[in-house]
């Protein structure tokens, strides 16, 4: 997410205590404030113990914190288990002697007073700095009334756990449909709130969180590996290096994604059309983490690749963002832009053309059209001069469909007729051709029909999300990973 801005841990003077997802924390300023009350909310299957117990793992494995999980529904060997299942070993951690299980099934409304207490001396005895209580709704139930479990809320895990600097994350369940706790006035009482919603993708509200200045209050998350908050962030290498490609398996062509390949099976198999439908408000620069390492990979390789790009933008914007990442020869070489051009003259009065470009020259067809024929029949020469330069071997196409139903409005059964045609030709040559197309257009519902592979990109709550309709897929959480010196597309599955 490109708001998301890394801040100090003592923001406004207030420590920290790490919740266990580094990008959960990024946006809360650290964390959650130490020594606070925390209410986790959320319907069955949300992830409220995942989340919890993440924040109790990173206490006690990383940070030396003592921490305490009460439970007064699940027993001991079942956490345990379904913990160890997502790679939390809090039984190792028990024996370390930093971690503790108390199992509270019999709570009623006379022995509450009993094991608020118990839990109390327990904190002071094992110096515990972390809490979970699951679940304040079984509490609340066995005092009789929600009144009196607020109270319990206020004066004990609040007021007390605040001044033994033990920050205390209570869970509370919501039945499926609802959307609040009882009769709401809990969130009151508590320092901050956290509700789970059970939507597809997940996403999480911070309804309030105490001396803590939020970027974003509505957050998607993943229960894939563990409770982990998802994010887009484009990001640029320091130093830019060159491409490292990705061989190709077995008929299949490599995105230069390995997330992607694996989804895909390899990679796309050879002489496939892909039709990319990217919502409206995703911008081209969150479009080119994936269509940058199709052509990076390809060209790196001594392979050709080819584009019309979506309606302004130039051929001299597409090599500074891609153009960084290869040898200005192999770039020179192996890709090739097709867009028209006004040439200036050079200091010999020839034309000045870039060696990628593919001009087209101002000719017009019917109503101030330019014509279809003949920028076809330039993009296919230059295509055979590519095929003849790398013997043959598969190119990639990245072509916006706004650009040709921009320009060639007056002729769309003829244009439905050449993206036909590139769709044969693709397949018998055992190419690939990513066509991207903007849901605003009358073009891509004519499309998607005509093809076997069709992938959608959109945002929630700031995140570029990937999900494969035909072959349908999982939706995926978009990013980008700089670490080798350039711009590869990392994909999350959304759980």
């Amino acid at each position: 997410m490109g708001t998301a801005v890394r801040v100090s841990k003592e923001e406004f003077g207030i420590r920290r205590a790490s919740s266990g997802s580094p990008e959960l924390d990024t946006f809360l300023s650290g964390g959650f404030p130490s020594g606070s009350l925390i209410l986790v909310s959320g319907n069955p299957g949300t992830g409220k113990t995942t989340l919890t117990s993440s924040f109790l793992y990173e206490g006690s494995k990383r940070r030396g914190e003592n921490g305490i999980y009460v439970s007064f529904s699940e027993s001991k060997k079942s956490f345990y288990q379904n913990m160890a299942a997502i790679g939390m070993d809090f039984e190792k951690l028990e024996k370390a002697g930093h971690f503790r299980f108390l199992e509270m099934f019999s709570a009623t409304r006379e022995g509450m007073s009993e094991i608020a207490k118990f839990i109390l001396e327990e904190i002071k005895r094992f110096g515990a700095k972390r809490l979970v209580i699951d679940s304040y709704s079984v509490m609340a139930q066995a005092l009789g009334n929600q009144y009196e479990g607020r109270q319990v809320l206020h004066t004990f895990f609040s007021r007390i756990m605040r001044n033994m600097d033990c920050t205390t994350l209570v869970i509370g369940e919501q039945p499926t449909g609802e959307y609040r706790i009882g009769d709401a006035s809990e969130e009151f009482v508590a320092d901050g709130v956290i509700n789970l919603k059970l939507t597809i993708p997940r996403e999480m509200e911070i309804r309030k969180m105490r001396g803590t200045k939020l970027s974003s209050r509505n957050l998607l998350y993943t229960l894939e590996g563990g409770f982990n908050v998802v994010t887009t962030v484009l990001r640029h290498a320091e130093v830019a290096k060159m491409w490292q490609p990705i061989p190709d398996s077995k008929g299949r062509l490599s995105s230069g994604s390995p997330d992607l390949d694996a989804i895909l099976g390899g990679g796309f198999p050879e002489g496939t059309y892909v039709v990319l439908e990217v919502a409206n408000d995703v911008p081209v620069r969150e479009v080119r983490l994936l269509t940058r390492g199709i052509v990076l990979n390809f060209i790196s390789q001594e392979r050709g690749a080819m584009m019309i790009p979506t309606r302004g933008v130039d051929s001299g914007d597409i090599k500074a963002s891609f153009g960084r990442y290869v040898s200005e020869q192999n770039f020179d070489a192996y890709m090739r832009i097709q867009q028209q051009i006004e040439p200036a003259p050079s200091k010999n009065g020839a034309r000045a053309i870039p060696p990628y470009a593919i001009p087209i020259m101002p000719g017009l067809g019917n109503r101030g059209t330019r014509n279809l024929t003949t920028a076809s029949l330039t993009f296919d020469a230059a295509e055979e001069i590519l095929k003849k330069r790398t013997e043959n071997r598969p190119i990639a196409r990245i072509i916006a469909y706004d650009t040709l139903e921009g320009e060639y409005a007056q002729e769309p059964d003829k244009l439905l007729n050449e993206i036909g045609l590139a769709m044969t030709r693709t397949r018998t040559r055992g190419d690939l051709t990513i066509a991207i197309g903007r849901p605003s257009f009358g073009l891509l519902p004519k499309v998607v029909g005509m093809v076997d592979w069709h992938i959608k990109l959109w945002k929630a709550d700031g995140v570029l999300l990937l999900q494969g309709v035909k072959p349908s897929t999982n939706i995926y959480a978009a990013d980008c990973d700089v670490s080798k010196g350039y711009p590869v597309l990392t994909l999350k599955m959304l759980t």
